[in-house]
């Protein structure tokens, strides 16, 4: 590019007029995949691409107007047009309902404002090439097959606005993701799932990886028959991200206040303070994580129920979002902290955790009689109002017996709230990062236990393998 990212950003902000309040955010994203299926690999990419947002605001005694627009063909001579424009169309624009009076903040300068990040190329693969050799090689001879795809990303943000912020954030990621099919003798094909995400391939073992595969073989050899019902499960914590991951979407402080929200509250206010999950049970937020460390400010590219462009650049902090069960704050802009002082902006990570001890493994030794639930997909909103969720239980339903487990089951239905679920908890394993199955294209810093549940509910069989 032969024109920075950082001068963009530093031009766009320095063409704005002084009565126009002026956001710019350059966006690089790198992308490489691997991907492979019938055990062989397929196909393998790299893309890079770039885009700016431009944000206008222009004050109004009755309130703040604004105008935003992104842009993917980046043209350096064009920026003094669109600068302009957005003023222009700024000044134009009807007052915005979810922006209130609040300045731009001045986040400072980040010393490494002006550096380029590194140029992603194939060789970020190679901490994972031979051991995935020996995993594929491995399913072949043992008559199993292996499809899936490997991805690394380096995302880079530069924030720019004219209170003086100028930010940069480089956001490394890297999953693999493996499904694998078995024929049995009858001819019934099994299938199962094992996924892994760090920040950099180095930091994940694909032969563990394989062996968690491998040992799932035997368990699809033989059928049980389950009835649907209320159960008592081992979920994944795959499957626990992907049930509270959207607790956190529903967790806007202005719809809760507006009595729209499972976390509104008969009286006409919000559940704060009160308990929603079990004791032990804890959803926090932190830019500094060690696991999943991410953005530590503000970026927005429109504002929203939950968000504000006049937030760009506000400092982030950890957020326990729900604390031993009990409802500790909410997602929203600035602007609403008048009127709930709990509200806090959102933060791009989920920890879960509980109070449990070990690993899955041990979790399931530990369970006397239950199904173990190895992924959820497909999930859909039933009822806002209780959260009730609906989805498809895939890829290994497995029956545990005096801590064995003794064959497989179908595929269900499911319809359960995930307050209910994280309510119910009567064992949990540690917390670890891991990758989500339906969320986690959205979703990808993420940690989580598995656990123990009671009372899920199963609702019909599905006809699914």
């Amino acid at each position: 590019m032969s024109t920075s990212p950082a001068d963009l950003v530093d031009m766009a902000i320095k063409l704005a007029p002084r009565a126009c309040a002026f956001i710019a955010i350059a966006e690089v994203e790198q992308r490489a995949n691997l991907r492979w299926a019938q055990n062989s690999l397929t196909t393998n990419g790299l893309t890079t691409s770039l885009t700016l947002t431009l944000i206008a605001v222009v004050d109004d005694p009755a309130g703040r107007r604004t105008a935003t627009q992104t842009l993917t063909n980046v043209e350096p001579e064009l920026l003094p047009h669109w600068v302009a424009t957005l003023c222009e169309q700024a000044a134009g624009s009807e007052i915005s309902a979810m922006d209130g009076f609040e300045d731009l903040v001045d986040a400072g300068i980040s010393p490494e404002f002006l550096d380029l990040p590194q140029t992603m190329t194939p060789e970020v693969f190679s901490p994972i090439i031979d051991p995935l050799a020996r995993g594929l090689t491995a399913a072949h001879e043992a008559g199993l097959t292996w499809s899936g795809y490997a991805q690394a990303t380096l995302d880079s943000t530069w924030l720019a606005t004219s209170a003086g912020t100028r930010r940069v954030h480089h956001q490394p990621a890297a999953s693999i993701e493996i499904t694998q099919r078995q024929t049995r003798a009858d001819g019934v094909i099994n299938s199962s799932w094992a996924a892994r995400s760090a920040d950099y391939f180095d930091l994940i073992n694909v032969d563990e990886l394989s062996h968690q595969l491998q040992q799932s073989q035997p368990w699809g050899q033989i059928d049980v028959v389950v009835e649907p019902g209320r159960h008592t499960v081992i979920l994944t914590a795959e499957a626990v991200a992907d049930l509270a991951i959207p607790v956190l979407w529903e967790a806007s402080a202005r719809e809760a206040l507006e009595g729209s929200s499972v976390f509104s509250s008969a009286d006409g206010g919000t559940k704060i303070a009160s308990r929603v999950m079990g004791n032990g049970i804890s959803i926090s937020s932190d830019p500094h994580h060690e696991l999943v460390a991410t953005a530590p400010f503000v970026v927005e590219h429109s504002s929203g129920p939950s968000s504000s462009v006049l937030d760009n650049g506000v400092a982030l902090e950890k957020t326990n979002w729900i604390d031993d069960g009990v409802l500790e704050h909410l997602m929203g802009p600035r602007s609403l902290s008048g009127r709930l002082e709990q509200t806090r902006p959102h933060v791009d990570n989920v920890v879960i955790q509980a109070q449990g001890s070990g690993s899955l493994a041990d979790l399931i030794a530990r369970t006397d009689d239950g199904i173990l639930i190895t992924c959820l997909w497909y999930i859909r909103d039933v009822d806002r109002q209780t959260l009730l969720l609906t989805g498809l239980t895939r890829d290994g339903v497995y029956v545990i017996k005096n801590g064995q487990i003794v064959g497989a089951a179908s595929n269900f239905r499911f319809n359960v709230s995930p307050l209910d679920v994280l309510s119910n908890v009567i064992d949990s394993s540690s917390s670890t990062r891991i990758h989500p199955r339906e969320w986690g294209e959205y979703v990808q810093r993420v940690v989580a236990p598995a656990i123990t549940t009671t009372g899920f509910n199963l609702s019909t069989v599905s006809d699914a393998r």
